[in-house]
C-alpha cells in the first residue's frame, strides 16, 4: 500500500499541564498522527502552513441526523417564523418559487417562539393551500402541522385509529392538523419517495456544512435502510470526506442490518426512542405536565426497553435511547438493571442516553453504577430555558443536569441534534458554559450552577465523545499513534473569557490527515 505522508506545521497545541501553547509540526503517514514536533519541517518537505491556527482535537457531534441537515436546505425553511401568518406566508412565497411541486415539504416551526405560543391548526393553512397537500415538520422533529388536503389523501378522520406512542390532536371536534410522534406515520403515502440519489445528494450537502464548522464526526443519530445504502454508496464513490459513526433506526436493526465499518462510515448502534419531546408534550413525565393534562407519551416502557437492550446486546450492538423525560429515563434505567439481573449485559456495553433532559435525582446514581453515558445536547437548554419552566414548574430543578451529571461521575458526551439546533459545536460549548442564548441572556446564565468549564465542554465534543463510540484510545486527543483528526481554530479556546467563545473561527477542518475545509 502506498504510504500517504501530510505535514501541517506553523500550529499551536496548548500545552495541558503548563496551560501554554507552544509550536509544533504534526507529520501524518496513513490518516494516523505519526510524530508531533516543536521544529519546523526540514527544508525540501512539503507541508501545509496552518498560518499559526490553534489546534484541537476533531469536534465531535455526538447526535445529529445527516440526511434531515441536507434535506433541509432544499425545503421551506420556518424556524426564523414569529407567528402562524409568516410561516403560511413564507411556505406561500417557497411555492411561488417551486410551482411543479406535488407537496409542499419544510419544517422548523416552533410555536414556542410565536406571541400565542400556540400549537397551529389547519384552518389558516388550508384556506391559503386547498388543493396541495403541505407538511411542515415542528422543529424537534416529533410533530406535524398538516393541512386539510393532506388529512384527506391520508384518510384521517375522527374515527381512525391512533398508532400507539403518538397523538392525532383534535380542535373544536376536528382534525386539527397536529400529528405527534408516531401518528406522523399515517401521512407517511402522502409525502413522495425518496431516491438514493435524493439521499447521497443531501448526505453530501449535510457534510459541507459540518465540515465548515470544524466537524470531523458525525453519531448520526437513527439512519433508516435507504439512509444506509446511500452512505456504502458514498463510501465506494469515495466521497464520504466526514467520519460517521451511525446508529441504526429500530426498523433498519429488526430488519437484520450487520455492524458494518468501512473506511470512515461505521454502524455498530443501535438508536430507540422511548418518549417524544418536551416542546410537543410528548416527553414522558412521572407526573402531569405543569401546563397540560397530559403525562406526555411512553412509546416504550421497561418492558419493550429490556426486550430490545437483550436483542441488540446479542449481536454486539450498542443501544443508544432517546429518552427526554424523568420517566423514559427511568424506564430506561429500569431496564438496563432488568438486563444485567438476567445475566446479559456485557461488561462494557456503553448503553447511551440521548438527550437526558430529566432525570429525578435519586436517578443519578443508578445512571453512574450500570455504566450508562449521557449523550447531552448543551444548545437545548438555552433554546427550551423558558418553555421548559413553563412545561415542568418545581420540576425545572431536575432538567438540563449538566454539572450534576459530571459531579455524580456520570460520563457525559455532546452534541447539537441538528437540524432540530444549530450544528456548529461553538454554540454548543457556549450553552454548556454560559448558559445563555447567543444574545447572553439571562446575564448570570440560566440555572448557573450547571454551568461546565470550557476544558470540560470542549471534552464532550472531543475526548468523551471518543469513549462514546468506543474509540478513546485511538482519538479524541492530538496524541501520537491517533487518528489524525482535528479541528484548527483562530484562538486559544482554553485561555479565552467565556464571553467571547462564540467569536472564534473555525480555519480548518482536518479529517484522516485530510485537509477536508479550510479558511486560511
Amino acid at each position: 500500500m502506498k504510504t500517504n505522508v501530510k505535514v501541517y506545521s506553523n500550529l499551536n497545541l496548548v500545552d495541558h499541564n503548563s496551560g501554554q501553547p507552544k509550536q509544533i509540526t504534526v507529520y501524518v503517514k496513513n490518516g494516523v498522527i505519526d510524530k508531533i514536533c516543536n521544529n519546523p519541517p526540514e527544508n525540501g518537505v512539503d507541508f501545509i502552513d496552518c498560518n499559526n491556527a490553534f489546534l484541537i482535537p476533531g469536534f465531535v457531534d455526538g447526535h445529529g441526523h445527516v440526511t434531515h441537515l441536507g434535506k433541509n436546505q432544499f425545503e421551506v425553511d420556518l424556524s426564523s417564523c414569529n407567528s402562524e401568518e409568516e410561516a403560511i406566508d413564507k411556505i406561500a412565497e417557497f411555492y411561488q418559487q417551486n410551482k411543479s411541486l406535488k407537496c409542499i415539504l419544510g419544517g422548523g416551526w416552533n410555536q414556542e417562539n410565536w406571541e400565542t405560543k400556540s400549537l397551529p391548526n389547519n384552518k389558516k393553512l388550508s384556506l391559503k393551500f386547498p388543493d396541495i397537500p403541505v407538511i411542515m415538520t415542528r422543529v424537534d422533529g416529533h410533530a406535524v402541522w398538516v393541512n386539510k388536503k393532506t388529512i384527506e389523501l391520508a384518510g384521517i378522520n375522527l374515527k381512525t385509529v391512533t398508532p400507539s406512542g403518538g397523538e392525532i390532536l383534535i380542535y373544536d371536534n376536528q382534525v386539527s392538523g397536529i400529528l405527534v410522534d408516531k401518528a406522523q406515520s399515517l401521512i407517511k403515502n402522502v409525502i413522495p419517495n425518496e431516491t438514493i440519489d435524493d439521499v447521497k445528494n443531501w448526505i453530501l450537502e449535510a457534510q459541507k456544512i459540518c465540515l465548515s464548522q470544524g466537524i470531523t464526526e458525525v453519531h448520526d443519530a437513527g439512519i433508516s435502510d435507504i439512509q444506509y445504502q446511500a452512505y456504502l454508496s458514498l463510501v465506494k464513490e469515495d466521497k464520504l470526506k466526514i467520519r460517521i459513526y451511525a446508529m441504526a433506526n429500530q426498523e433498519l436493526f429488526e430488519k437484520g442490518v450487520n455492524i458494518t465499518d468501512k473506511n470512515l462510515f461505521e454502524l455498530r448502534s443501535v438508536k430507540l426512542v422511548s418518549d417524544g419531546a418536551l416542546g410537543s408534550r410528548g416527553a414522558a413525565l412521572i407526573e402531569n405536565y405543569s401546563d397540560y393534562d397530559t403525562k406526555g407519551i411512553l412509546i416504550l416502557d421497561r418492558s419493550k426497553l429490556k426486550n430490545l437492550l437483550k436483542k441488540a446486546f446479542n449481536k454486539n450492538f450498542q443501544v443508544c435511547v432517546h429518552a427526554i423525560g424523568d420517566k423514559a429515563n427511568r424506564e430506561l434505567i429500569n431496564a438496563v438493571e432488568d438486563v444485567k439481573e438476567s445475566k446479559s449485559l456485557p461488561s462494557d456495553h456503553r448503553t447511551r442516553i440521548e438527550h437526558a433532559q430529566i432525570i429525578k435525582k435519586n436517578d443519578l446514581k443508578r445512571i453512574f453504577n450500570n455504566n450508562v453515558i449521557a449523550s447531552i445536547q448543551p444548545v437545548h437548554c438555552i433554546s427550551d430555558m423558558y418553555m421548559a419552566e413553563d412545561r415542568l414548574g418545581d420540576r425545572i430543578d431536575d432538567a438540563y443536569l449538566w454539572n450534576t451529571l459530571l459531579q455524580n461521575k456520570i460520563k457525559i458526551m455532546g452534541g447539537s441534534d441538528f437540524p432540530v439546533e444549530d450544528c456548529s459545536p461553538l454554540i454548543g460549548i457556549h450553552a454548556a458554559v454560559n448558559r445563555q442564548k447567543i444574545n447572553f441572556l439571562p446575564v448570570k446564565g440560566w440555572k448557573s450552577k450547571e454551568k461546565l468549564n470550557i476544558k470540560e465542554a470542549v471534552n464532550m465534543f472531543t475526548k468523551y465523545a471518543a469513549y462514546g463510540s468506543f474509540k478513546e484510545k485511538t482519538k479524541g486527543e492530538i496524541l501520537e499513534g491517533y487518528l489524525a483528526d482535528f479541528t484548527l481554530i483562530d484562538q486559544n479556546i482554553f485561555d479565552l473569557d467565556p464571553s467571547k467563545i462564540l467569536d472564534i473561527k473555525i480555519l480548518g477542518t482536518v479529517v484522516e490527515g485530510n485537509l477536508v475545509y479550510s479558511n486560511f
